[in-house]
């Protein structure tokens, strides 16, 4: 999943257009599901998997890891945006 912990569980925290919401199920390869919680969604729309509202050390323990883990996993394919 490009970086993206595949141990992440059920419920692992993510913000969907500006909303927090979870992880549904397991990662898989290049996919997640996400609860849309009644939320519309569009392809396109902002996803945070970590950052400014999702803390790294939270979704570090729902996968059982350290946030340096998630952060040294992240691979090429992935366009880093620095703010």
């Amino acid at each position: 999943a490009d970086g993206y912990p595949r141990h992440a569980t059920d419920g692992t925290p993510v913000l969907l257009n500006g909303r927090r919401t979870r992880l549904i199920g397991r990662v898989s390869m290049d996919m997640l599901t996400i609860d849309l919680g009644g939320q519309e969604a569009r392809v396109g729309d902002p996803v945070e998997l970590w950052g400014r509202h999702i803390d790294a050390a939270d979704v570090a323990r729902h996968a059982a890891t350290i946030p340096y883990t998630l952060f040294t996993g992240i691979t090429r394919r992935v366009p880093l945006i620095y703010h």
